[in-house]
């Protein structure tokens, strides 16, 4: 049925809908803007999901907080005649009906009748929704939300500040930036030759006699990085898709079914025996002839499933839905709850290791909420993984899909801290146990590129790109993140214009020729050893930020200040410290530890604040 106007409805038994009672469960648009226009009666702030036609069904879940009688829903027209489906019931025993909605710039209705706590809309085609009204009677009170229990510890600053590295990069240019190592492995490097067989010392990548990983983690692990392996992609000879990028599942499998990812699983629990820190028994380990049968090396405490599971431009083949990927990381966490047998998963082989969810392209809170979700119905409520990891490259374009306008902005610009606290908010929340990383920031240096750091004042972009990455470790910090491991150790070209040609704190491969940038952060790291993110300093004024931070050991303290801006801004500060002996460390280019100045011991010190961050130490 159409109707002319809402306010043709009856408003006394509205029940109203906000944001946080809806869920994208595809993460696909910005559903929240089902429900930010209550009391218009002509919305025009439509939900849109995508033109991508592979991308549907497109489904929301509307939890209503309570239990409710739903007499009806209304919905928005604005796109003409669509199939929609209105789902009572609860997630994943859905009661669907299929509507024929249609009109133009038209409410239409739908009769419900149903007792339920939930619904669900679900969009088969192209379809521009700007609001959902739903009509009924609330039978119980509005649940609560969950209250915040006991914060986990922050990790130190020398834990949390790392990079994405190769094992050709060398040892002595990671290990001073490379607290957390996050290191790209495809799949296919451990199975590399005609028989698939596994092969990790040496692998059969590389001629198949030059990359020795035991040997490369033991080194890592002894400069005193942790190392996150993401191991990624369906190699051949395992699987024979024109991408690597595909899902790795056979063809035709249920990519929703943690059954159809064996074959990853069981990869998982060899990487796991291998370099965990338990020995598992000989007769599970699946190797190559040749390869050291060992297990329990103790090199390894994570390992990542993924490498941006969500992003949709390899296709339907390349993409996980947040159901897809829920399942992939129950197969891979503890083989979906030992259905796939006692050689599958990493917890089968280690307890302690932890799964990292592959890093998303995005930063959609809805992605690891349907996961949740899934695990509610399907795991027991045990989140299938360890760590919730996040990828973010600060600019005009939001997310990842730059176009030649697209300027990159400084982390205060795109209010990063804000935007990583939503995540540790949910955490704190749903999933206390769990860590949140983000392994993914950064600026290219060319100017070619559309997420370059653009040179301000008298600072160059190497300048400028050190000084935001700074910015944005400590959003990070502030945002309660556990690792920050930037975008990456080296270039890929460094005379080339594309995006992330230029993003490294080091030039090409084969050069490794130190930018500002690796400066800064070895610096930073070898400055806030030991300590922790402790507050925001009120500094009372609006060009200069503080932040503190404490010693884990000993009453030491650190103060990070600068100037949040971009116009190369420069400020005499006043800053009362209480006596003591303290000094400042600037970052500069060409000094790893940065440049110390003793200050005076007095209360009072006068300091310049600059856009690239310096840090007073006391005690």
């Amino acid at each position: 049925m159409i109707l002319p106007a809402l306010a043709f409805l009856t408003l006394a038994d509205r029940i109203r809908l906000t944001p946080d009672m809806v869920l994208n469960e595809s993460a696909v648009g910005d559903a929240a803007l089902l429900v930010d226009e209550q009391d218009a009666d002509a919305p025009t702030r439509p939900f849109f999901p995508t033109w991508t036609a592979w991308q549907y069904p497109v489904h929301v879940a509307i939890e209503l907080g309570s239990e409710c009688q739903v007499d009806k829903v209304s919905l928005y027209s604005e796109t003409g005649g669509n199939p929609i489906d209105v789902s009572t019931g609860k997630p994943f025993a859905w009661k669907a009906k299929t509507v024929p909605f249609g009109g133009y710039q038209k409410w239409f209705e739908v009769p419900v009748g149903e007792r339920t706590r939930w619904l669900r809309l679900t969009l088969t085609k192209p379809t521009s929704l700007p609001e959902i009204v739903v009509y009924g009677t609330r039978l119980q009170p509005v649940e609560k939300p969950k209250p915040v229990g006991k914060r986990r510890p922050l990790p130190t600053m020398d834990e949390l500040i790392g990079t994405n590295a190769f094992i050709d990069d060398p040892i002595e240019t990671i290990a001073p930036v490379g607290g957390i190592v996050r290191e790209y492995h495809p799949w296919g490097w451990d199975v590399e030759g005609k028989d698939g067989l596994v092969r990790f010392q040496p692998s059969g990548a590389a001629g198949g006699n030059a990359w020795f990983f035991d040997d490369y983690y033991r080194k890592l692990k002894a400069a005193g990085c942790t190392v996150a392996p993401v191991v990624w992609q369906a190699p051949n000879p395992l699987f024979d898709y024109k991408s690597k990028e595909a899902k790795p599942i056979a063809p035709g499998s249920n990519s929703e079914d943690p059954l159809s990812y064996r074959k990853h699983a069981e990869h998982f629990f060899q990487y796991a025996a291998r370099y965990g820190s338990r020995r598992v028994e000989d007769r599970l380990l699946s190797l190559a002839p040749g390869q050291p049968r060992v297990s329990g090396l103790g090199l390894l405490r994570y390992l990542e499933n993924w490498n941006e599971p969500d992003k949709n431009w390899e296709g339907r083949e390349g993409w996980f839905s947040p159901y897809d990927l829920a399942a992939l990381s129950s197969a891979d966490y503890d083989g979906h709850r030992g259905r796939l047998g006692r050689t599958a998963g990493i917890k089968n082989a280690d307890p302690s290791m932890k799964l990292v969810l592959g890093g998303l392209a995005g930063l959609n809170l809805d992605l690891i909420r349907a996961i949740k979700l899934w695990a509610d119905a399907h795991r027991g409520g045990d989140f299938p993984a360890d760590v919730l990891n996040l990828h973010h490259y600060s600019s005009s374009a939001g997310e990842q899909g730059w176009k030649p306008d697209t300027k990159a902005f400084s982390p205060e610009e795109d209010n990063l801290r804000q935007k990583l606290q939503v995540f540790a908010d949910w955490r704190d929340r749903n999933a206390p146990d769990r860590e949140v990383w983000i392994t993914e920031f950064g600026y290219d240096t060319n100017p070619g590129s559309p997420i370059s750091a653009p040179p301000i004042g008298k600072m160059t972009a190497q300048e400028v790109q050190g000084a935001w990455l700074v910015r944005g470790i400590l959003a990070a910090a502030a945002a309660r993140m556990d690792r920050a491991a930037m975008f990456m150790l080296r270039d890929v070209d460094s005379k080339a214009s594309g995006v992330f040609a230029t993003c490294g704190l080091v030039t090409e491969k084969g050069k490794w020729e130190r930018k500002p940038s690796w400066y800064y952060l070895a610096a930073m790291r070898k400055a806030l050893k030991g300590m922790r993110f402790a507050a925001e300093i009120p500094s009372r004024n609006h060009d200069v930020r503080i932040y503190r931070f404490d010693a884990v050991k000993g009453k030491a303290k650190a103060y990070a200040l600068w100037c949040p801006s971009r116009e190369d801004k420069r400020v005499s500060f006043q800053f009362s410290i209480g006596p003591g002996a303290k000094r400042q460390i600037s970052l500069a280019n060409g000094h790893a530890v940065g440049v110390s100045r003793p200050l005076p011991a007095n209360s009072m010190v006068t300091i310049e604040v600059g856009e690239t961050p310096t840090f007073v130490i006391v005690g």
